[in-house]
């Protein structure tokens, strides 16, 4: 039999059927709180047989009660925290349009290579990620403000390039660092859609997004390793353009905004879909047992190779916790392993 970092490798690789289909259910530190409080649990990943081992280039830093700075110098507001890790993003540094008033960091080389050294020294069997969220888009209108990254899109197109471009320097210095370690795989978490479509548009995305993600999906698949890009909304009118730019596994996969037979057929030979269960109109308010029927539902439809049965984002406390079991009952069952 298979080990779980050879299932989700043949599933993103091979897409072809696998003796069992992967299957992935990751949680809020706020759910994991609540977890512990009806359960003994000293693993949660264990609990779940998660098949895969995901850790982050994320390190941030309390200012005060609810405020922390990440490793780019960007405040997070946490005092309306409703179950997520997040927070908001607040006080963007580069409020004034002036690249010069900002000064781009140097990789944290020390919690780099550590956090790369972790999944080296993994001994679990997962597959193994280093994600790097808030990669580019996420990180450019972090540091700008939404809105005004959004305007100077138009507005001031070679502001934009130029932000991108500093951006990706930075991220090719901590590839460099990190892709010399043992472990399988990058994510890349970077939120482009909406419910209906690309936030800035094909147009603009093609320009001032895709050229940029495909050089660090270059890097990556240079040295050898897979790129899993998270993607929030419907990004459906670029999702053919992957395979050119680089990436190997799409994720979050909502079915609020897609037709999973029609994606499937359109690009399963091509992408490995990761995700497919909607934490958002879905797993708050389902039964147990409608959770483990739609699973299955969604298993027949996406199963016949290159899939990973998951949430479409990590569970928050409003999920109960019999439909995180459920999840997994129905990837045992679809499996044959119950």
């Amino acid at each position: 039999m298979a080990t779980q970092r050879e299932r989700v490798k043949r599933a993103i690789l091979n897409r072809d059927a696998a003796d069992i289909v992967p299957w992935q259910i990751n949680y809020t530190l706020p759910y994991l709180d609540m977890y512990k409080k009806s359960h003994l649990c000293e693993n949660l990943d264990d609990e779940f047989q998660n098949h895969i081992n995901l850790v982050k280039y994320k390190r941030n830093t309390a200012i005060d009660v609810n405020t922390e700075v990440d490793l780019f110098g960007l405040k997070w507001d946490k005092s309306g925290e409703d179950g997520g890790d997040i927070g908001l993003p607040i006080e963007p540094p580069l409020a004034s349009g002036n690249i010069d008033d900002y000064r781009f960091p140097e990789v944290n080389k020390e919690f780099a290579t550590e956090q790369a050294m972790k999944l080296e020294n993994d001994g679990s069997g997962r597959f193994r990620m280093y994600g790097l969220t808030f990669t580019l888009y996420e990180r450019a209108w972090g540091l700008r403000g939404m809105e005004s990254l959004l305007c100077d899109m138009l507005l001031e197109p070679e502001f934009v390039h130029e932000l991108m471009r500093r951006i990706v320097e930075h991220h090719m210095k901590f590839l460099d660092l990190v892709l010399p370690y043992d472990f399988d795989a990058i994510y890349f978490g970077d939120d482009w859609g909406s419910q209906k479509g690309l936030v800035m548009g094909a147009e603009l995305w093609r320009k001032m997004i895709k050229p940029y993600m495909k050089q660090l999906c270059r890097k990556i698949k240079d040295s050898g390793k897979l790129v899993v890009l998270h993607s929030c909304g419907n990004i459906g009118e670029v999702l053919g353009e992957f395979v050119d730019m680089g990436v190997d596994c799409y994720n979050t996969v909502q079915p609020e905004v897609y037709d999973l037979k029609k994606l499937k057929a359109e690009y399963g030979k091509d992408i490995c879909f990761y995700g497919g269960i909607s934490n958002q109109s879905f797993l708050p308010h389902a039964m147990p047992d409608e959770v483990y029927a739609k699973c299955l539902e969604v298993l027949d439809i996406m199963a016949g190779g290159g899939y990973i049965l998951s949430p479409t984002h990590n569970l928050t406390p409003d999920i109960p916790i019999e439909n995180a079991y459920a999840i997994l009952r129905a990837a045992k069952k679809f499996s044959g392993l119950e």
